[in-house]
């Protein structure tokens, strides 16, 4: 699976410098009331057009759909280093690990739904969940990240693009989604107003979107709101983070369950009242992988680290969720992407 723009150390050393520009062009922008579209086109030569679902997302003649399956990806936490002499050797993560299970997930997903099926597939629905990189928004994370924002920014946004690349030589329709998350933000507290546009997620997603807005068969819709509705057939989807579905919680497994329940009532209820009802919610976020009929939460690629080795929470292997929605049925199968 090659990357684009490896190898090149030249080239390298002006995508860093190019990054930092973009960084700078954030940063003077967003005090302006469009700084979405501003930046957009200014640093990365992206028009922003109206969001037009891609027609194979809507087939009229369902009885000729022939699926659609989903890979999200998110909590990569690309730069964190995870020291297996503090968690009693349960993981290692650094960011050749994360090279390397970034690289497996896309390539496990291949073999899934790929070369393990003889399905044809109407298209592919790639959901970019937020966390993909480890940020400096915690004191020790900013002293012990293996590497600077910005080359963290340019690794994770190449491996993004490899495996899109990869995928792409498989099926001709694909369309990818983004939320941004809490550890990607450049700015010291959290914030609502301007979350997406201060975010490193953004960056990252619009980095990749630049390398395939000539490819007539990626589209990429990255909103500006938090939360991001979607439809494949007849199934509505809400993607969020799942940073602002409810507070903090030491309970490895109740308590997460606790929170995004409370947290997908308040936007089902909140959408009803708006006549824009959903039918399932995905998020990432907790680091607990778990698919239910309504819910899907997604994992993460980096596994135990010492945050949840000290509160004793149940080891999550690296793994990333996917699945399959067909006409009237809707999730019709799940799969576990295992990134180790």
């Amino acid at each position: 699976m090659a990357f684009p723009d490896t190898g090149n150390p030249g080239k390298e050393a002006s995508l860093i410098d190019e990054i930092n520009r973009l960084r700078l062009v954030l940063r003077e922008q967003c005090r302006e009331n469009n700084a979405y579209d501003l930046i957009r086109y200014e640093a990365f030569h992206l028009a922003s057009l109206p969001f037009k679902p891609p027609k194979w997302t809507k087939r009229k003649n369902q009885q000729k759909a022939k699926g659609i399956p989903t890979l999200f990806l998110s909590d990569w936490h690309w730069g964190e280093v995870v020291d297996p002499e503090e968690i009693n050797h349960l993981n290692q993560y650094n960011v050749e690990i994360a090279q390397k299970r970034s690289q497996r997930c896309f390539l496990e997903f291949e073999k899934i739904f790929f070369d393990d099926t003889n399905r044809d597939w109407d298209g592919l629905v790639i959901l970019l969940g937020g966390d993909m990189v480890s940020g400096d928004i915690h004191e020790e994370l900013a002293i012990t990240n293996e590497k600077p924002i910005l080359d963290c920014i340019l690794d994770c946004s190449k491996a993004i693009t490899a495996g899109i690349n990869l995928l792409s030589s498989r099926i001709d329709n694909i369309i990818v989604f983004g939320v941004v998350g809490n550890h990607g933000r450049s700015t010291k507290k959290p914030r609502f107003k301007q979350r997406v546009v201060t975010n490193y997620d953004w960056m990252i997603y619009s980095l990749v979107e630049r390398y395939f807005k000539n490819d007539d068969c990626i589209d990429f819709h990255i909103p500006k709101s938090s939360d991001c509705f979607y439809e494949i057939y007849d199934t509505k989807y809400l993607l969020t983070h799942g940073d602002q579905l409810g507070g903090k919680t030491t309970d490895p497994i109740l308590g997460a369950m606790a929170s995004i329940s409370q947290g997908d009532k308040r936007r089902r209820q909140r959408q009803e009242s708006e006549g824009n009802p959903y039918d399932v919610l995905v998020c990432g976020h907790w680091h607990q992988l778990g698919m239910l009929p309504k819910r899907i939460i997604n994992g993460n690629l980096k596994g135990v680290d010492e945050y949840s080795y000290g509160h004793a929470f149940i080891p999550e292997k690296p793994q990333q969720a996917s699945w399959v929605t067909e006409p009237k049925k809707g999730i019709t199968s799940t799969h576990i992407i295992y990134c180790d």
